[in-house]
C-alpha cells in the first residue's frame, strides 16, 4: 500500500470514529433524564411477617427489584437498583442512598447527589386494606 492510500484510509477511519463517538455521547445525554427501573405489577400483603417493617412509618421492604417505603401511612415505591452501577439502594433519613458510591435520591426518585444523573423509576402504589399493589 502506498503512502497516499494509507493516509486516505486512516482519515476515513478517524472520521467514522468521530461520528460514532458523537452518536454515543448524544444517546447517553438523552437518556440521562429518563428514570430507569424494571416494569412492575405485583402485590404486597402487609399481614405477612416478611413485610412487618412496612407497617411502621419509615419502614421499607424490597421485592421484584422495587423498594417500597411507608411514609407516615402513605406508601411509595422506586426501583431498587441504583442507576449508577446497579447496587441496591436503601431508604434512610427521608431519602434513598446507594452504599456503593454514595448516590442519593429523594422520595420521588430524583437524584440529590452524584455520581449518577439518572433518576430512579417511581411506581404507582395503591392500597386496598392490607394489600399494596405496585405497578408501573
Amino acid at each position: 500500500m502506498d503512502r497516499r492510500k494509507f493516509f486516505q484510509k486512516c482519515g476515513a477511519a478517524c472520521g467514522l470514529g468521530a461520528v460514532a463517538s458523537t452518536l454515543l455521547v448524544e444517546s447517553c445525554q438523552k437518556s440521562s433524564s429518563t428514570p430507569q427501573g424494571p416494569s412492575a405489577n405485583f402485590t404486597v400483603d402487609l399481614t405477612k411477617a416478611g413485610n412487618a417493617a412496612l407497617t411502621k412509618s419509615g419502614g421499607s421492604g424490597a421485592s421484584n427489584g422495587v423498594i417500597v417505603v411507608n411514609l407516615n401511612g402513605t406508601y411509595i415505591a422506586v426501583a431498587q437498583a441504583c442507576t449508577h452501577n446497579g447496587c441496591s439502594v436503601t431508604y434512610t433519613n427521608s431519602n434513598f442512598y446507594c452504599p456503593c458510591h454514595g448516590a442519593t435520591f429523594d422520595t420521588n426518585g430524583k437524584v440529590t447527589g452524584g455520581p449518577t444523573n439518572i433518576p430512579l423509576k417511581k411506581y404507582t402504589v395503591t392500597q386496598s386494606g392490607n394489600i399494596l399493589t405496585i405497578s408501573g
